[in-house]
């Protein structure tokens, strides 16, 4: 049967439309599913930024508060001691002398337990190497002068806290208050010293954590090269 090359043709051509259209959707359908892959890629490193973002802020965020509080309380351990250990004709425990009332001096005492046992909960809730060497060295001053403070109503417990009984210590008189409280070689001295070491520790670690929070994300951010990678 001879085949007129027309209907031939005609038949070839339709075939070829056919494969050609097959052929398109398919690419079509490809590119579509790459474009969704790649959308679905960059939405999922946007979200693990933006996570990251969070969680190094947060975590910032709480280091600032810690070290910015270990430095407010060791600058008022410093603030009381200046205040005990000052030894001028006007100080606290020469107006207590002079007038009877020791209820100043006793404010001063219980002003500087107060901030003392707060730096040492900061310290150790810090953990660092330094922290925790501070502590221990306030600890072992603390133990050294624990029977003399005992005579003015402050306890020493056994994680280096004091506690303070207060009628205790008000009914102590001023010249045994100035003899535990006052001095350049007495607890309170010591323990300013090394709330001046604290106060400078804080705030370095302050400056660190605002530089190292951000830092740490653009280098995880720059290390990945997936942003880039979609786009190849």
């Amino acid at each position: 049967m001879r085949i007129p090359r027309n209907y031939m043709n005609s038949h070839l051509a339709s075939n070829n439309t056919s494969s050609n259209s097959l052929l398109q959707r398919a690419l079509s359908r490809s590119s579509k599913n790459k474009r969704t892959s790649r959308t679905s890629l960059l939405m999922n490193a946007a979200d693990n930024r933006k996570n990251l973002l969070t969680s190094n802020t947060a975590s910032a965020a709480q280091s600032q508060k810690l070290y910015y509080n270990m430095k407010y309380h060791a600058e008022q351990v410093k603030n009381y001691a200046e205040k005990l250990t000052d030894a001028g004709s006007k100080s606290l425990f020469a107006a207590a002398k002079e007038s009877g009332d020791v209820s100043e001096a006793v404010s001063a005492v219980k002003g500087f337990v107060s901030q003392y046992n707060s730096m040492l909960d900061n310290l150790k809730e810090s953990g660092t190497r330094a922290d925790t060497l501070y502590r221990t060295q306030l600890n072992s001053y603390s133990n050294i002068y624990a029977s003399e403070m005992a005579k003015c109503g402050v306890k020493r417990n056994a994680d280096g806290t004091l506690s303070v009984d207060e009628k205790a210590l008000a009914a102590t008189d001023a010249d045994t208050l100035e003899k535990v409280w006052s001095g350049s070689n007495g607890f309170v001295s010591r323990a300013a010293s090394w709330a001046d070491s604290v106060a400078a520790g804080a705030e370095r670690n302050m400056e660190a954590q605002a530089s190292n929070a951000y830092s740490s994300l653009f280098d995880n951010y720059g290390n990945s090269g997936k942003y880039f990678n979609f786009f190849r």
